[in-house]
């Protein structure tokens, strides 16, 4: 299904890849993190950024690497092993479709020879189909920007499907999910997306890439979600998650399918894998 026919935004504003690795402990290759940090080369390193990447950086392409933290990752609905135990990402994020393939490609040519497996999620970003302008001002005006990992130290990784019920939906009922729910007396019934997310609007920094090919395909997750934040907001985004997964406060989530919750902290270089 394509954005178009689902009356969802169609413009893409930007292009995602988040490359799993599953790094042996044991691997003793000198050359290795040298390798891996040198494709970064001529891209901006995301660790030291306060806010957003500026038009030029994001022309050649940024990057930031997280070292995987299996105790607080988790599996949900959908298998997908060679996220859930890797241990290295790489977020990357560009203007340029093409410069993030070529990543990618040359990051296979220097790790797969070693028995590293690689696993990708590709992705679009797009323009906001579910937003008015007061839920502009009350979900992303006072939202949290990005930062460096000396502020937001973790990151965490949601990819996820709809079903073909939610698809089958017309769009005026779909975005009625993102609101409260009242009943017959104005009693409200359910919070709906908006209200049970939002003690994580100030303290969660947040992005959503989009299936590059349309929703509903076998071979994407309709929607990855990723998030920074601090130590002392951890607790705030397992809240955030549990209030989104009780469908009583939000009946969206019946129709969601969720790949694995991967959870990392980010680092400066590959070297730090083995810190």
């Amino acid at each position: 299904m394509q954005p178009n026919e689902l009356n969802l935004a169609t413009d893409i504003v930007g292009h995602q890849r988040y490359l799993f690795l599953q790094i042996p402990r044991e691997l003793h290759e000198p050359d290795l993190a040298r390798r891996i940090d040198d494709l970064g080369k001529g891209m901006q390193n995301l660790y030291d950024i306060m806010g957003s990447p500026s038009k030029a950086a994001l022309s050649n392409g940024c990057y930031q690497l997280l070292r995987g933290q299996p105790e607080r990752s988790s599996a949900r609905d959908i298998d997908h092993p060679e996220i859930l135990e890797a241990n290295l990402l790489i977020r990357l994020e560009s203007s340029d479709s093409e410069r993030l393939l070529r990543y990618e490609t040359e990051l296979r040519q220097v790790v797969e020879p070693l028995e590293i497996t690689v696993d990708g999620l590709v992705g679009v970003q797009r323009p906001r189909s579910y937003t008015s302008h007061a839920m502009t001002q009350f979900a992303y005006a006072p939202a949290q920007g990005p930062g460096p990992a000396g502020r937001y130290p973790l990151g965490v990784v949601t990819p996820m499907n709809k079903t073909q019920d939610w698809w089958d939906l017309n769009w005026m009922h779909r975005e009625s999910f993102f609101l409260p729910r009242y009943d017959s007396d104005e009693n409200m019934v359910a919070k709906g997306h908006s209200l049970a997310a939002a003690p994580g609007i100030s303290c969660i920094t947040r992005r959503l890439m989009h299936a590059p090919d349309g929703y509903g395909q076998a071979v994407s997750y309709d929607f990855v979600g990723y998030f920074e934040f601090d130590e002392e907001h951890a607790p705030v985004f397992e809240e955030v998650m549990a209030a989104l997964r009780d469908v009583g406060q939000n009946p969206e989530w019946k129709y969601v399918q969720e790949g694995p919750e991967w959870w990392g902290r980010r680092i400066q270089q590959a070297s730090d894998m083995w810190s």
